[in-house]
């Protein structure tokens, strides 16, 4: 999947941001990592304004530790 934001706008993020990257880096976050991160912030808006899930869904709240640690060697 292409990125939604072009590439002169992602690199003025990246400057705002304070990024020293290299001009190599930053083609490749852009090409390769910038896509997920964007459908990710969009997942995170669309959830906090109309949650599609209970929270009881999300799995730091259905995690149970065991009832008790023991360490090795212990």
């Amino acid at each position: 999947m292409p990125p939604k934001t072009s590439r002169a706008d992602f690199d003025a993020l990246v400057r705002r941001a304070g990024l020293p990257l290299s001009e190599t880096q930053s083609a490749d976050i852009h090409a390769n990592a910038w896509p997920y991160i964007e459908a990710m912030v969009e997942r995170i808006r669309a959830t906090s304004t109309t949650p599609t899930r209970d929270r009881a869904a999300e799995p730091a709240h259905t995690f149970k530790p065991a009832p008790a640690f023991k360490p090795e060697g212990a």
